[in-house]
C-alpha cells in the first residue's frame, strides 16, 4: 500500500535520515573532545556555531548519500534496499539537482563558519563523493580501495567535529584516528549483507572478495584496536561504547552469520549514539525524533515496518 499524497517528503527520505545517525555521533564525539582534551580548554559550548557546523556535515553527507544512491540503482534494485531513486519515486535527474544544492548549501555555511571546516567540508566531498563513488574511483566497489575510502571518511568527520569546536593544532588527528578505525571495523560486517547483489552488479568488496571468516576476523581486530587507542587516549565516549560492543564482534566470528554481523553493527551504532547523549542529552531527542519519524514515513508511504530497533 502506498500513499502519493506524501511523496513530497520522499526528497527528505532520499538522504537516508537513519544514516545520519553514526555520522552524527561522530561528529559530536570529536566536538565534546576538543573541549576536554584540548589546551584551549572549552567552558562552554556555543550551540549556535555547533548547530549550524553539524546542520553543514548532514547536508554534505546526504548529498553524497543521494549520489552513493545514483551510483548504485541497479544493486540497490537487487539487493531490495534503497529504493526511492533505484525505484524511481525520485528520477536520477532531480536527485542529482537535491545533491548539488544540499552540497553548494553546505559549503556556503561552512565559509561563514571558518576556513578551516570549509577544508574539514571539502575533504568529506572529495573522499565520500568523488574516490567513494565516482569513476575513475569508485573505491567502495573494490576491496583494500573500500576500506581505504571508509578510514578517510571517519578520519574527516571525525576531524570535521574537532575544527568546528574552534581550537586549532593537528591534535585531531590522533584523536579522529580511534574513530576511523572503528568505523572499518563496521564496514567489513556492512558488506556482508550485500554479498549477495554486490556478486550480481560485477562489484568486488571485501566481503566479496575475502569471504565471511576473513571479513569477521577483520572486522574484530579493527574493533580490538579501537578499544586500545581509545583507551590510551583516554577518550571514554569512544572507549566504553567500543568495549561494550567487543562480544558482539567475536560472537560474529564463532557463529559467522550475517544476521550475528548484523547485531554487532547496530549495538556498535547504538552504544556508540548513547554514549554521546551522555555529554549531549539533547541528542537522545533528535535521534528519537528521526527515527521514529521515519517509522511513521514509511509505514504511511509504503506500508513498510521501518526502520525497527531489530533491523
Amino acid at each position: 500500500m502506498q500513499n502519493p499524497n506524501l511523496k513530497y517528503l520522499d526528497y527528505f527520505f532520499v538522504l537516508r535520515p537513519t544514516l545520519f545517525f553514526p555520522v552524527w555521533t561522530v561528529f559530536l564525539a570529536n566536538y565534546h573532545a576538543n573541549g576536554h582534551f584540548s589546551q584551549m580548554e572549552a567552558t562552554s559550548v556555543n550551540y549556535v556555531a555547533l548547530l549550524t557546523a553539524a546542520f553543514a556535515i548532514t547536508l554534505m553527507m546526504g548529498s553524497m548519500f543521494i549520489i552513493n544512491q545514483i551510483r548504485d540503482i541497479e544493486t540497490d534494485r537487487k539487493n531490495q534496499k534503497l529504493f526511492i531513486v533505484a525505484n524511481g519515486y525520485i528520477k536520477p535527474r532531480d536527485a542529482i539537482i537535491e545533491a548539488v544544492v544540499l552540497g553548494g548549501v553546505s559549503l556556503v555555511l561552512g565559509f561563514l563558519l571558518s576556513q578551516e571546516f570549509l577544508i574539514s567540508l571539502i575533504a568529506v566531498f572529495i573522499v565520500t563523493g568523488i574516490f567513494y563513488n565516482l569513476k575513475p574511483f569508485v573505491w567502495k566497489d573494490k576491496p583494500w580501495p573500500g576500506v581505504f575510502a571508509n578510514f578517510l571518511g571517519g578520519m574527516t568527520v571525525a576531524s570535521a567535529g574537532w575544527i568546528a569546536a574552534g581550537s586549532g593544532g593537528w591534535r585531531f588527528t590522533l584523536h579522529a584516528f580511534p574513530y576511523a578505525i572503528g568505523l572499518v571495523a563496521v564496514y567489513f560486517l556492512t558488506t556482508l549483507a550485500d554479498k549477495k547483489g554486490d556478486i550480481h552488479a560485477g562489484k568486488v568488496t571485501f566481503g566479496v572478495k575475502y569471504g565471511f571468516r576473513t571479513s569477521v576476523y577483520f572486522a574484530l581486530l579493527f574493533e580490538i584496536v579501537t578499544v586500545v587507542l581509545s583507551f590510551f587516549l583516554m577518550d571514554m565516549v569512544l572507549f566504553i561504547p567500543a568495549l561494550v560492543s567487543l562480544p558482539f564482534f567475536v560472537m560474529a566470528v564463532i557463529n559467522q552469520t550475517v544476521n550475528s554481523a548484523l547485531k554487532a553493527v547496530k549495538y556498535t551504532v547504538l552504544f556508540a549514539s548513547l554514549a554521546v547523549c551522555v555529554v549531549f542529552p539533547a541528542y537522545f531527542v533528535i535521534l528519537v525524533l528521526v527515527f521514529y519519524f521515519s517509522k511513521w514515513y514509511y509505514k504511511k508511504r509504503f506500508g513498510l515496518a521501518y526502520p525497527k530497533f531489530a533491523a
